[in-house]
């Protein structure tokens, strides 16, 4: 096993780790922090250095989580894009987006469902329902 960080948005990953190989690349709140624009770039990455049969393990944000909903007006940089007070950024995926972000890109879905969780604060008496997308993705044998 190995585990390196690199920037997934340009073409730099190939001076890190070669083509084909590797097998699983987990992207966990990973695609919802990068620009929109170049899902796409992160999409071709991930399948050159994938081997033939290797697996995408997903998760992020869904569509209409609560983090979504509560964002102020003038955070909204890009539909369904946010910016967070820290400056971080968020954006907020339907499952057909996620699925379609995906085979456009080259991959076979697996799975891909909506995952719904409630964040309890009982001192404070919150009970937020959130909701993530969870997937796996597999980049074709042949």
């Amino acid at each position: 096993m190995r585990a390196f960080q690199t920037d997934i948005t340009t073409g730099d990953i190939h001076c890190v780790i070669g083509e084909c190989s590797v097998d699983i690349v987990t992207l966990i709140f990973v695609l919802s922090a990068i620009h929109p624009d170049k899902f796409a770039t992160v999409i071709e990455n991930v399948l050159k250095v994938l081997r033939p049969g290797g697996i995408v393990l997903f998760r992020d944000y869904g569509l209409h989580d609560m983090a979504q909903i509560r964002f102020k007006p003038g955070h909204k940089i890009a539909e369904n894009f946010y910016m967070r007070q820290d400056g971080t950024r968020s954006y907020y995926f339907s499952k057909s987006e996620l699925v379609q972000i995906f085979t456009n890109g080259g991959f076979q879905v697996i799975t891909a469902d909506y995952v719904h969780r409630r964040t309890i604060n009982r001192k404070e008496e919150i009970d937020v329902p959130r909701i993530f997308l969870q997937a796996k993705f597999q980049k074709p044998s042949s």
